[in-house]
């Protein structure tokens, strides 16, 4: 279902799934965006007369103004018309402020054809984008632009990066677009970790606030995304419930085409449900509007056609619809609707007893799986699938990683040669689990330094000590903190302190035993645990690291010295892992008192590292 819900997302990117966003502080500017969400048609003749309207002198006013009307064009479906181009020659020629000449850097590079050159261009405008001031509108939604182009190209971890960034910096933008918009994109890419539940909860509130600024055309896009993430889900009642209300609102902007798409969205729900009698109208509907030359869902509109007439036993029907579709149109086909069709005329042609070409499809579609999987994990989109942890979800979620279960769905029609396609079944779902365990692998995993996170480091720590020996002691651990830190990011950048940390990493995973644990336990902190070690071997492990730190140069400052403090405590000291860490970060804090650059164990007197006179000022 997730090719599904791909495909969904790249085929309405003209619709709105990806109605760009401005982010001006002008109130003109703001009301004009809203007016595209309502309606993008009229949107344009809208902000022309604001445009005739505006004293000449506000030449900022201005070239926002034609900034928001080339999105309308683009909604509209008239980018590249007189009247874009029009739109566009003013911008660059009023364009003044930062924000703007970046939002118009981002279409110049969309230009470029070649995908690597394309990639290297974005990764330049995402340092500018930096630039921008934290938490501004303009910053939001050009870092939406950069999820979105980033995912074009095949760099999934840069777009989710960019994705969980603009989510996060739009807490303070309220009921406004940037924020809903920020929300609908991050929901997305959510969806692709298997997180259906917070995908939903993002959609539902991108939908709120849409609904409140009475943004109708930009509702019924929302309503088929959330209908999309429920049908990856396994729920399509819901998912039919919110096409079919999709497709409500967008017959009250009267925008046909977002009509069809949500028609297309109940035939899909209908299939899922073998409800397809409920929704037979919305399916012809789709077919007869979706199949013009050249409409990058005529493949999907047609499979799902063919598959109705199938249900109505008209198999002579579905064959000349999907004959000519499978011959012709296959390199175009998203793969989910290439097996649907395929799975479709197998069971066409074994309604007609043209068993031998029936199960010939049904191997195909079957190679089309298994081909699909293994693309998707070679292309990196397994790297979306990361979960998102935010420091605001609706004012109440601090430092929580939610994690997520991948539910796996396999659907099979058995119409001939029963064994051989289970076996081919059974290839399929070896497949999806090495992708579910790879997933999971992400989802541990703290993205800045490659070491586990905090929960993945306690699930490993308790594998590890239960494969203890008893002639040994049970653990030490050690609670790591880097010296100044808070120093070297306000005199250097943040940049520089996540060099420092994963430079940091780097140097403990080369120092520890192989089976010592090693994780970040958050911002500066690192935990290391030592199973069967002492403190004082535990304290000799920390100094091996501390050498190779002391001697590690960064090219952000020549004179920067890494450096670090630690408390040791014996897991015999505690009754609990967690009471044991607190111990040790007591520790931690007795080395920082001491001058840092040391480590303090349970003796007082066993401390390693320089005099306090020779440690740095506190800071």
């Amino acid at each position: 279902m997730f090719a599904i819900l791909i495909a969904a997302f790249v085929a309405l990117e003209s619709q709105a799934v990806f109605a760009r966003c401005l982010g001006s502080d002008d109130p003109v500017v703001t009301r004009a965006e809203i007016e595209v969400g309502r309606d993008p048609v009229a949107a344009v003749a809208i902000i022309a007369r604001e445009i005739a309207d505006t004293n000449p002198r506000q030449e900022l006013r201005i070239a926002e103004l034609y900034a928001v009307q080339t999105i309308a064009l683009a909604m509209s479906g008239k980018f590249g018309t007189d009247l874009d181009d029009k739109a566009r020659h003013a911008l660059a020629t009023l364009a003044s402020s930062d924000h703007l000449r970046l939002f118009r850097r981002v279409d110049d590079i969309r230009q470029v054809e070649d995908r690597g050159e394309r990639a290297q261009m974005f990764e330049g405008l995402a340092r500018d984008v930096r630039s921008l001031p934290p938490g501004s509108g303009a910053r939001v939604c050009r870092a939406l632009d950069l999820a979105y182009n980033f995912a074009e190209v095949d760099r999934p971890r840069e777009a989710f990066s960019f994705a969980a960034q603009a989510y996060r910096n739009s807490v303070g933008e309220g009921i406004s677009v940037p924020r809903a918009q920020a929300a609908s994109m991050l929901a997305y890419f959510v969806s692709l970790g298997y997180d259906f539940d917070f995908a939903k909860q993002l959609h539902s509130e991108a939908l709120e606030i849409q609904r409140a600024l009475d943004m109708s055309d930009l509702a019924a896009n929302e309503l088929v995304m959330r209908g999309y993430t429920e049908l990856s889900a396994g729920d399509w009642q819901s998912a039919l419930g919110d096409f079919e209300a999709s497709t409500a609102w967008a017959r009250q902007v009267g925008n046909d085409y977002a009509v069809a798409y949500a028609q297309l969205g109940m035939c899909r729900a209908a299939l899922q449900g073998e409800a397809f009698a409920q929704v037979s109208s919305a399916c012809e509907a789709a077919y007869a509007a979706l199949t013009d030359s050249g409409e990058l869902m005529r493949f999907a509109a047609t499979a799902l056609m063919a598959r109705l007439l199938v249900e109505r036993g008209d198999a002579a029907g579905a064959l000349r619809l999907l004959d000519p579709l499978i011959a012709n149109e296959t390199e175009t086909a998203q793969e989910s609707d290439l097996i649907l069709a395929l799975k479709t005329r197998a069971r066409a042609l074994a309604l007609l007893n043209r068993n031998g070409e029936a199960y010939a499809d049904l191997r195909r579609a079957a190679e089309v799986a298994e081909a699909h999987y293994e693309l998707e994990q070679q292309s990196g989109l397994t790297a979306m699938r990361a979960r998102f942890k935010t420091e605001e979800l609706e004012g109440s979620l601090a430092h929580e990683q939610r994690r997520s279960e991948a539910r796996l769905r396999m659907v099979a029609v058995v119409i001939v040669g029963a064994i051989i396609i289970f076996s081919l079944l059974g290839a399929i779902v070896f497949i999806l689990l090495r992708h579910r365990r790879r997933f999971r692998d992400l989802a541990m995993t703290d993205p800045l330094t490659g070491l586990r996170n905090r929960r993945a480091t306690l699930e490993r720590a308790d594998e590890a000590l239960r494969n203890t020996s008893p002639a040994r002691p049970r653990a030490s651990l050690a609670v790591i903190d880097v010296d100044h830190f808070k120093v070297c990011n306000d005199t250097y950048g943040h940049e520089a302190g996540d060099q420092v940390l994963s430079t940091f990493a780097k140097i403990i995973e080369g120092k520890v035993r192989p089976g010592d644990v090693v994780g970040r336990w958050g911002g500066e902190e690192f935990l290391l645990i030592a199973p069967g070690a002492t403190e004082q071997e535990t304290a000799q492990i920390i100094d091996r690291i501390r050498t190779a730190a002391d001697q590690e140069r960064f090219d952000f400052s020549s004179g920067y010295r890494l450096r670090f403090s630690a408390g040791v405590a014996r897991l015999n000291e505690a009754e609990r892992i967690d009471e044991c860490i607190s111990l040790a970060d007591k520790r931690l804090y007795r080395a920082k008192e001491q001058g840092r650059d040391r480590t303090c164990t349970g003796d007082e007197e066993g401390d390693h590292g320089p005099t306090a006179e020779e440690g740095l000022q506190p800071g």
